[in-house]
């Protein structure tokens, strides 16, 4: 697979993790240069806000390669096909939501009332398993690349019997096996 993570240094939005970070109207511009299939809901959500984090965690991914398609998922199929090398970190944050300080989050309030999430979480389809750079296995065919918090948070609402909508909106990234 083709690494990403120069491309990525290429993108990084100037004075990210500063007090004046590149607003994201301008970062966009620059971004779309590069990585022009990429949307903006997944430029912004994804590696505007996350850089740092896509670069350690998915640098390692082939992102030129890389198709998107917003789907319509159930919530029995959102919460039995999406996997993720993280579940420690799911059942973390999926604990916290019934901590009174976590109540407070806008997040969990969002949910809480509309039973999905306010933005569409991304997962990466791919035709068997992969091998991340750090030992971790992504499991075929759909493993959650960005939206940990939101997956966390629908999955409590469905285990406490919470409502929920029947479908909620899903970015599916696929990149083509070389």
């Amino acid at each position: 697979m083709i690494r990403s993570d120069r491309l990525l240094y290429d993108i990084a939005p100037e004075g990210f993790g500063e007090r004046h970070c590149e607003s994201w109207d301008t970062w966009r511009v620059r971004a779309h240069t590069m990585l022009p299939q990429f949307p903006d809901e997944v430029l912004e959500q994804w590696l505007y806000r996350h850089w740092k984090g896509v670069l350690c965690n998915w640098g390692w991914l082939d992102f030129n390669a890389m198709s998107f398609t917003k789907q319509s998922w159930s919530s029995d199929k959102v919460l039995s096909e999406i996997c993720t090398p993280h579940d420690d970190v799911i059942d973390k944050l999926s604990r916290r939501m019934s901590n009174p300080i976590f109540q407070r989050s806008w997040l969990v309030q969002n949910m809480q009332d509309t039973g999905t999430w306010p933005v569409a979480p991304i997962v990466l389809e791919y035709e068997r398993d992969l091998y991340a750079t750090n030992g971790r296995v992504l499991k075929a065919p759909f493993n959650l690349l960005e939206g940990h918090h939101r997956f966390a948070y629908l999955k409590n609402l469905s285990e406490n019997n919470e409502f929920i909508q029947d479908k909620h909106e899903i970015w599916v990234a696929k990149i083509p096996v070389h």
